[in-house]
């Protein structure tokens, strides 16, 4: 889902001057490689997807919170809690607009039959219709997102804009000041 958005930060940053010099030190990097590899096994496992999403999301968790001291990781971590709170509260899945997915380029026949690993159809028994996928976004990879996903993505942009040293504060920017990286 966010490949198109970090190559854009990528690229953003590059034309800021940024470069890649090296790859900030994350604590318990395996709860993300954990999270990962549930949500991929989630795929192959039907029967059992929403748990594996489910575990997947509090290894997430464990991530973002040992990392927390990063403002992009908090702005992930926002995200990932808004979307924690419609899939867990859905059965393990996210909820999506049927009207909104009819104008994707993609069959939503698994979503109509309910053998969509990853979605489940919005209905007026969802709880958190607003937390779940209501947003189509039609350019570069046509998707419905969630609120948290927006969260999510600009977590990844900043934390791009970090990792190629041109990092971006929005607590500094409220605050109005010049966000320049001590060196």
């Amino acid at each position: 889902m966010l490949l198109d958005v970090i190559v854009i930060s990528f690229v953003i940053a590059l034309i800021r001057g940024g470069r890649l010099r090296t790859i900030p030190a994350f604590n318990r990097l395996y709860f993300l490689v954990i999270s990962i590899l549930l949500q991929a096994a989630a795929v192959f496992f039907h029967g059992i997807a929403g748990l594996l999403v489910s575990i997947a999301y509090l290894a997430m968790l464990c991530f973002f919170f040992s990392n927390r001291e990063y403002e992009d990781i908090r702005i992930f971590m926002i995200g990932w809690f808004l979307n924690a709170i419609v899939i867990w509260c859905n059965g393990g899945k996210m909820p999506i607009d049927l009207e909104q997915a009819k104008k994707l380029p993609y069959s939503i026949e698994p979503l109509v039959n309910g053998t969509n690993f990853k979605h489940s159809v919005l209905t007026d028994e969802t709880l958190f219709p607003f937390l779940a996928d209501i947003i189509h976004m039609p350019f570069i990879i046509p998707r419905v997102i969630s609120i948290g996903d927006l969260f999510i993505m600009l977590g990844a942009f900043l934390l791009v804009q970090r990792i190629t040293d041109k990092p971006i504060s929005l607590i500094k920017l409220r605050e109005g000041k010049n966000y320049v990286r001590k060196q």
